[in-house]
């Protein structure tokens, strides 16, 4: 697929880039010095590294936020388009999960024992996903790591098929990528049972699935880490017409779809999967990871039980601090009050909107770009065609693009997305957040034009 960006163009996005990076440095000095001193205690001066690989300029200090918006150690204020890459999806300090993590804060944290919002958990994930049975962790990678164990315990197989340009956390086996590693670290055993193949392909799925050693097929039901890139119309219903046959557990990973769309694709496209996964911004900040099982699944994970004095193996699924009451509390309010169906009805009628004027915008430019869109996240197209797999949406991400866009932005009041994730409204969101996204957009693209 053809990058639309010429070298004209290019060469305004690295100037513009470069002066915009320079005036967002002077607008940060009490960050700057902060992150220096840091740096004497933490590698670039973060607690997680991705707080600074995130961005191409220097982060800032969040210091507090509000709905949509969220102000750093200098006092900028910004309205939030990246939502925490969907863990803020709910907002900033949203109302139902702040009070029902205070009330469940008084009253204990943890016990290492069920309380009573996780039954409420269990049945509204399994009236939103279908799924009949649920456990929970601290994180959606969590949640991936114990669906994989069921899957091949329940199977007995080990390999796992996934498609190109994925993302299903930071699991070692997931940072590899056609037999090749995708990050420094990894030993070269981590890769072995991973097999890769271009989502949307079909054949390529038959041809995996042929020699019936496949444990499990993992997938995002449209991607969502590459840019976006949707399924093609018969793709879900052959993938699970061949998983059956073949005997492989489909495992459906929400973890950013569940905010695009009520019930996630699971329910937009009328999927059975075996599992469904997630978690991330349900408890709107509060760490929480989810997955569902069917029956079989769930009846050989009662059956397999893994504790202390097990005279037979069971299935290792667990953290000490999985299944905590205040992760229930968040995720309990969070589901109930905040994603609600009306609600997200709301946000796809804003994300709409914000597709709509951003493609006027680009059309009123004379750039050929097209702005997609799921729900209430909108995406960037630079190419001629709609991606079908996940490097076709790597090729329609441009670096200079997206660094310049971040930096202009950012001075006048947006946090725009990641790279790789298009600007996302948030359930906080208003028509005044859309309204200044687009004011600040045109801006943009008169001054890269």
């Amino acid at each position: 697929m053809k990058n639309l960006i010429d070298d004209a163009l290019r060469s305004r996005l690295v100037n513009l880039r470069d002066s915009e990076f320079a005036a967002f440095a002077e607008r940060t000095p009490r960050s700057a010095a902060w992150l220096s001193t840091a740096a004497e205690l933490m590698p670039n001066g973060v607690p997680v590294s991705w707080m600074a690989g995130f961005w191409r300029h220097r982060p800032v200090v969040a210091v507090s936020g509000k709905g949509t918006q969220f102000t750093d150690l200098d006092e900028n204020t910004y309205r939030d388009f990246n939502l925490a890459d969907l863990s803020m999806a709910a907002g900033f300090a949203p109302e139902a999960i702040d009070r029902a993590v205070a009330a469940q804060s008084a009253k204990g944290n943890h016990f290492l024992l069920p309380t009573e919002d996780a039954l409420d958990v269990a049945r509204l994930l399994r009236e939103r996903f279908g799924l009949p049975r649920w456990q929970f962790t601290l994180s959606a990678s969590g949640a991936n790591v114990d669906a994989l164990r069921v899957a091949r315990a329940f199977t007995k197989r080990t390999k796992v098929l996934v498609f190109g340009a994925n993302y299903h956390g930071h699991i070692d086996e997931m940072m590899w990528s056609n037999g090749d590693p995708n990050a420094l670290g990894m030993t070269a055993r981590a890769g072995q049972d991973l097999v890769t193949v271009p989502f949307n392909d079909i054949g390529a799925v038959k041809a995996a699935l042929s020699d019936d050693d496949i444990a499990a097929v993992l997938l995002e039901p449209t991607m969502t880490n590459c840019g976006l890139v949707m399924p093609q119309p018969a793709f879900h219903s052959a993938l699970r017409e061949l998983t059956r046959a073949h005997g492989s557990v489909l495992i459906v990973d929400e973890t950013h779809t569940q905010f695009a769309v009520y019930g996630g694709g699971t329910r937009e496209f009328s999927l059975t999967p075996d599992m469904v996964t997630g978690g991330k911004g349900i408890g709107g900040g509060v760490p929480v990871g989810v997955f569902g099982m069917s029956e079989p699944l769930s009846d050989y994970l009662a059956a397999n039980l893994e504790g202390d004095f097990m005279t037979e193996p069971g299935v290792p699924t667990g953290g000490t601090v999985y299944g905590n009451a205040l992760s229930m509390a968040a995720a309990k309010a969070g589901l109930s009050e905040v994603f609600t169906k009306k609600a997200h009805d709301r946000v796809d009628g804003l994300g709409q909107q914000l597709q709509n004027g951003l493609q006027a915008l680009v059309d009123k430019s004379g750039l050929p770009f097209t702005i997609d869109r799921w729900g209430g996240r909108c995406q960037w197209r630079l190419t001629t065609d709609p991606p079908i797999t996940g490097y076709d949406g790597y090729n329609s991400i441009d670096e200079d693009f997206c660094d310049a866009r971040k930096g202009f932005y950012a001075n006048r009041g947006i946090w725009d997305a990641i790279a790789t994730s298009g600007p996302a409204v948030s359930f906080a969101a208003t028509q005044e957040d859309v309204d200044a996204f687009l004011a600040v957009s045109d801006e943009f693209l008169a001054a890269i034009t």
